[in-house]
């Protein structure tokens, strides 16, 4: 993990852009407690993204299982109740 650090801390600081030129670095992660704080400190803004609600998941389910088979009985309230903390990726891959 240091080795993979160290490799992205000199990179990051080996951008070079020329005048006028911007550069964009955009970074995701599901585990933003464990990152380093030099690495956190070289980004100028951070966006954190929390779980969807449960009006969120019942919208993902809806999106999701539009393009399967399902019971037309489905009662996606209640899939999106029992789905508490799950991520939009986690219900997408659940329907895989």
């Amino acid at each position: 993990m240091r080795k993979i650090k160290n490799e992205f801390m000199s990179h990051w600081d080996g951008i070079l852009s020329k005048s006028g030129e911007r550069i964009l670095v955009l970074a995701a992660t599901n585990r933003p407690f464990d990152l380093d704080e030099a690495i956190i400190r070289r980004f100028e803004r951070r966006i954190m993204v929390g779980l969807p609600t449960q009006d969120s998941r019942e919208l993902i389910l809806r999106t999701v299982l539009s393009k399967e088979k399902v019971d037309k009985d489905i009662e996606y309230k209640e899939l999106a109740t029992m789905t508490e903390g799950y991520s939009g990726s986690d219900l997408k891959l659940g329907s895989s």
